[in-house]
C-alpha cells in the first residue's frame, strides 16, 4: 500500500476501527449543570431525590418516610428537631448526535471530507458522553438513507453510532431528493425524549427560516449543540488568480481575481453563519464552527464544556 493511496482514504472515508481507536481522544470533561426540566425525562437529569446520589444539595427538617441513614445528626443536635441531608441523584442522560453524510458533506480542499471530519468529532463526542454516563445514540442520514440509533449505555451506545456511521458514509450517493433540515428536525422532535442533549454536526446546507422555524420545538424542550462543519474555501475564496477546477468529470478554469465576486462570496458564508448563530443563540444552547483544519479535540472539548450535561 502506498502512502498517497492510505492518505486518500483517511481524507475520505472512515473505518470501525478507526473511530474506536478515538476512545480517550477527549480528556473526560464534566459538564456543567442546565436548566431543570419541569417534565420528568427519560435520561440524565439530575433529580432532586433522596438518596444516595453523587453530590450533596442540602439539609433540610426530617419527614415521615425519609431514610433514617441520612439524618444529620449534628444540624440535628443543634436545631433539636430531626434533619436530613439530600443528595443530587444523577440519572443517565440521553445523548444524541445529528449527523450530516449528505453528499454536500463529501467536500475538502485539505485534511479530509467535510463528513469525514463530521464522524470523527461525532465518534470522540460519543466517547466522551459515554464516559458522562450519558446514554449514547444517534440520528445519521445521506441523501438516501437514514439510521436511527436508540440511546444506549457504555460501549454498547458508542459503537452502536459508528457502526451507522461507517455504513451510511460507506453507501451513500448524490440524489437531487435528499432530505431537508426541516424534515430531519421533524422526525427527532418526534421520537426523543424532553430534557435530551442533542449535537449537531452538518455544514447546514440549505438552511434557511424554514429549517429554523423547525429548530423552535427542539430548542425548547432540550439542550442543543449546532457544529458547523466547513472547508476554509467554503468562507474565502484562495488568493486571487486563475484556477482549474473539477467536478470529478470535467475540467474548467475558475477566475478567483475579481474583487465584487470575492466579497459576495465571503458576505454570503457569514450570513449563513449569523442566521445560525441566532437560531441557536436561546439559553442551555450551543453555536460554534469547525473548520476541517482546527482541532478536533479542542471542538468536542469545548463542546463538551458548554453543552448543559446533568441539572
Amino acid at each position: 500500500m502506498s502512502r498517497g493511496s492510505a492518505a486518500s482514504r483517511e481524507a475520505t472515508q472512515i473505518s470501525i476501527p478507526g473511530l474506536i481507536a478515538l476512545r480517550g481522544s477527549v480528556a473526560r470533561v464534566r459538564r456543567r449543570a442546565g436548566r431543570r426540566v419541569a417534565a420528568p425525562a427519560s435520561g440524565g437529569n439530575v433529580s432532586r431525590a433522596l438518596g444516595r446520589g453523587l453530590d450533596f444539595a442540602e439539609v433540610r427538617e426530617y419527614y415521615p418516610g425519609d431514610d433514617v441513614r441520612l439524618i444529620d445528626w449534628n444540624v440535628t443536635a443543634r436545631s433539636g428537631r430531626p434533619h436530613t441531608k439530600v443528595f443530587n441523584e444523577e440519572k443517565e442522560r440521553p445523548f444524541v448526535l445529528v449527523v450530516d453524510l449528505r453528499s454536500s458533506m463529501r467536500f475538502a480542499t485539505r485534511v479530509a471530507y467535510k463528513s469525514v471530519i463530521a464522524a470523527r468529532l461525532a465518534a470522540m463526542l460519543a466517547w466522551a458522553a459515554a464516559d458522562n454516563r450519558d446514554r449514547v445514540g444517534a440520528l445519521v442520514f445521506s441523501d438516501t438513507d437514514t439510521i436511527e440509533v436508540k440511546p444506549a449505555t457504555g460501549v454498547r451506545g458508542v459503537t452502536a453510532v459508528i457502526r451507522a456511521m461507517v455504513g451510511i458514509h460507506a453507501s451513500a450517493r448524490a440524489t437531487t431528493d435528499a432530505p431537508s433540515l426541516t424534515s430531519i428536525m421533524r422526525r427527532l422532535d418526534q421520537r426523543i425524549h424532553s430534557g435530551s442533549s442533542l449535537v449537531i454536526l452538518s455544514d447546514f446546507y440549505g438552511f434557511d427560516a424554514a429549517d429554523s422555524a423547525g429548530f423552535n420545538r427542539l430548542l425548547a424542550k432540550n439542550h442543543v449543540a449546532a457544529l458547523q462543519i466547513y472547508d476554509p474555501l467554503e468562507a474565502q475564496l484562495p488568493p486571487p488568480a486563475l484556477y482549474s477546477v473539477t467536478d470529478g468529470v470535467a475540467r474548467s478554469l475558475f477566475d478567483a481575481s475579481d474583487r465584487d465576486g470575492r466579497d459576495a462570496y465571503a458576505g454570503a458564508f457569514e450570513r449563513q453563519v449569523q442566521a445560525l448563530r441566532a437560531a441557536f443563540s436561546g439559553p442551555g444552547n450551543y453555536f460554534a464552527q469547525c473548520s476541517v483544519v482546527d482541532s478536533l479535540r479542542d471542538v468536542a472539548t469545548d463542546a463538551m464544556r458548554r453543552l448543559p450535561g446533568s441539572v
